[in-house]
C-alpha cells in the first residue's frame, strides 16, 4: 500500500505519518485488508484535523477576540480535542495503544508523530 500516493490530498507529515502506521500494521498483520481502509483514511483525516488546529493554536494562541470583542476560546481546541478522541479510538481499532506499543516493531528512525500520540 503507497501511502504517499492515496494520502497525497495531505501534507507531507501526515503521509509520512501515515507510510509508517502503513509499514507497522504490515508488520504486524502481514497485510492491510480492503476493509480497514476507511479506518485507515478516517485516521490521516483527524491526524490533518489535529495538526491544522495546532497550526492555528500556535498563531493564534488558546484564546481569540470574538466579533464583538470578547475574549473566548480558541474553536480549534475543542476541535483538536474531539479529533484526538477519534484518533485514539481508530488507533485502539489496530491494537495500537500504550500496552501494545512494545508489542510492535519499532523503526529506530522512525519520526511519524505516532510515538508521541501514544505517549
Amino acid at each position: 500500500m503507497n501511502a504517499s500516493k492515496i494520502y497525497k490530498k495531505y501534507d507531507k507529515q501526515v503521509i509520512e505519518y501515515m507510510s509508517n502506521l502503513i509499514k507497522r500494521l504490515e508488520s504486524q498483520y502481514g497485510q492491510i485488508n480492503e476493509e480497514w481502509r476507511i479506518s485507515l483514511d478516517l485516521i490521516a483525516f483527524n491526524y490533518d484535523i489535529i495538526r491544522k488546529c495546532q497550526e492555528d493554536i500556535q498563531k493564534n494562541g488558546l484564546e481569540k477576540t470574538d466579533d464583538r470583542g470578547r475574549l473566548s476560546k480558541n474553536p480549534a481546541l475543542a476541535t483538536v480535542n474531539q479529533a484526538q478522541g477519534n484518533l485514539f479510538k481508530l488507533l485502539n481499532s489496530f491494537g495500537l495503544n500504550l500496552l501494545s506499543k512494545s508489542k510492535i516493531k519499532d523503526d529506530s528512525n522512525d519520526d511519524s508523530g505516532l510515538d508521541d500520540l501514544l505517549a
